[in-house]
């Protein structure tokens, strides 16, 4: 009988050993750039600075596999991300795009929902992993833009231009 319970744990201890093995460390980073919001046409040197990445700091992104389930995660100070997951696909969503909102926390009545319901399936990346392999593959950039030039912002919305 004692042979058996220890034959059962040692399956049990195997069994866990490879269902945690099967996840991969997945490790990406995620940037965004800023647009220029200014009123004056700016120099060379401010739109260079404008074009570089920055850190998508402490920012919630959500994991959704191909068989729909979900997972979410923090970015670091540095933007990045450091996840361990399953052999699958998956698609990387910013979480206002994934929960369905708008962008900077808008109200709805300001959004064309139309558009916005393109917004929300764009991903920012996504992920293949296989037992032999780990690809992240860039989608769609994050652009931190204008508060009056948010995409899908109803043109009534908007300020008025300067003429």
């Amino acid at each position: 009988m004692q042979i058996l319970k220890k034959g059962s744990v040692a399956i049990i201890l195997f069994g866990a050993l490879i269902a945690n093995s099967q996840k991969k460390a997945v490790n990406f980073q995620i940037n965004y750039r800023q647009s220029y919001c200014g009123g004056a046409r700016p120099s060379d040197e401010i739109m260079a600075d404008l074009n570089k990445p920055n850190p998508y700091r402490f920012q919630t992104i959500i994991f959704v596999s191909s068989k729909g389930k979900t997972d979410s995660i923090k970015t670091t100070e540095n933007g990045e991300v450091k996840i361990k997951l399953r052999a699958d696909k998956y698609k990387v969503y910013e979480a206002w795009r994934y929960y369905k909102k708008t962008p900077a926390g808008f109200s709805r009545e300001d959004f064309d929902l139309v558009c916005l319901k393109v917004e929300w399936k764009k991903e920012i990346k996504e992920i293949i992993v296989t037992t032999k392999d780990i690809k992240v593959i860039d989608k769609n950039e994050i652009i931190y833009t204008c508060p009056w030039n948010v995409s899908c912002i109803l043109d009534s919305r908007r300020p008025p231009a300067a003429e």
